[in-house]
């Protein structure tokens, strides 16, 4: 689900987090934040647990952040303890403002920067800042390792790794012409977000064209901490950093050999869908693991051994390794089996329609109403209306 679709900065931000839980037709609904998607073994033994108290399902969202559903107002307790006790509920009062993307192949491939380790610097510069509790539960720190997937995403503030080893701020889903170094990024873009709700009637997310939006570039422009040039390239000459690979090419799913010898194994799940044991086998991994935005599992840095094991006990319990599955390119909101808009029961209609799917290349999102949960804004959108579905361009087929 996204958050409803009102963007008056009058209107109290009703994101749910796990402080503030939304309640749907099939109970409420606690939508824990992931920054950076990175996950530990102890946060899948958690959320395996948390699970249980709701329908025994993790649903996994297009920002790489996780939702249990089904839960009761008595289960609020318990679930907030188990988080906690994993890291993933670290703050009461900056609990919906650490939204964050980050590349889930960061420094496993060639040209993929190395910009994992900057996922836990940020969250910490977010939390230590009083200010930034105000943000909402919509807005989107972006961290791009350079391949570009997390800037597609158009982050209201963010950055992507150049190939000289700079860093480019991304402000508003474009760049802004400025760079920075690595050990600066994290506190450039928390004096951003700090100058961007000081600005009076500042909005859910930062707009582009808008005033806030020329406001919070010219703040970046002007920050003591960034320049115009990378600082690799400067005073070297036009041809510094050709030295630098460009971002290696990968398979959306299926077995990734990366250049130090490990493997990287990507896969998907039937709607997006984790069920607690399978949750409680990816704990039992004692490795690296991502949730990416377009709900790609990733398993990190195994050995090939390793990695056979993993494909041949984790597939039966429904993890999908194969490029060709539907599974790949294709989502869904919840529909009528939670929530009491919806036109359909859009689970059962792409299961139904899975056959077809197969052959269809495109990714596309199916939805039970105009309020389009879960929709990225790149993939088609199937609408389910009171006489049935209707088909929406992604918007940058329509440019």
């Amino acid at each position: 689900m996204t958050c409803p679709s009102d963007t008056s900065a009058t209107r109290d931000d009703r994101c749910p987090g796990v402080m503030r839980l939304h309640e749907a037709a099939d109970g409420l609904l606690a939508r824990i934040r992931v920054p950076g998607g990175r996950m530990s073994p102890m946060a899948w033994q958690a959320l395996a647990a948390a699970a249980r108290l709701g329908d025994g399902n993790l649903h996994v969202t297009s920002r790489g952040n996780v939702q249990i559903r089904g839960l009761v107002e008595a289960d609020q307790q318990e679930l907030l303890d188990l988080l906690s006790q994993a890291g993933l509920a670290p703050s009461a009062t900056h609990d919906r403002a650490r939204n964050i993307l980050a590349s889930p192949l960061a420094g496993r491939l060639a040209g993929h920067g190395p910009i994992g380790s900057l996922v836990p610097r940020l969250e910490v510069e977010l939390l230590s800042r009083s200010s930034l509790s105000g943000l909402s539960g919509r807005f989107l720190f972006g961290l791009d390792d350079g391949a570009g997937d997390i800037a597609r995403r158009r982050p209201d503030l963010g950055a992507r790794w150049h190939r000289t080893g700079s860093l480019e701020l991304l402000v508003a889903g474009d760049t802004a012409g400025v760079y920075c170094g690595v050990d600066s990024i994290a506190e450039i873009l928390a004096d951003l977000a700090e100058h961007f709700v000081s600005i009076p009637e500042h909005g859910w997310r930062l707009a582009p064209g808008t005033d806030q939006h020329r406001s919070v570039l010219a703040a970046a422009r002007l920050h003591e901490r960034t320049v115009e040039v990378p600082a690799d390239v400067a005073g070297a000459g036009e041809n510094a950093g050709d030295e630098h690979p460009l971002p290696e090419p990968h398979p959306p799913v299926g077995w990734i050999d990366s250049p130090d010898g490990s493997v990287s194994l990507l896969a998907v799940t039937e709607l997006a869908i984790i069920d607690h044991r399978l949750a409680e086998f990816l704990g039992a991994i004692d490795t690296d693991t991502t949730i990416s935005p377009d709900r790609v599992l990733g398993i990190h840095g195994l050995s090939e051994g390793q990695a056979e094991q993993v494909v041949r006990v984790l597939a039966p319990m429904g993890l999908i390794f194969d490029a060709n599955s539907p599974w790949v390119h294709a989502t869904a909101c919840i529909g009528s089996s939670g929530c009491s808009k919806s036109h359909a029961d859009v689970h059962g209609d792409i299961r139904a329609a899975a056959n077809d799917l197969r052959l269809d290349p495109l990714a596309q999102h199916w939805v039970g109403c105009d309020r389009a949960c879960g929709w990225d804004h790149e993939s088609t959108l199937y609408e389910a209306g009171p006489d049935g579905y209707v088909t929406h361009a992604s918007p940058k087929d329509e440019k």
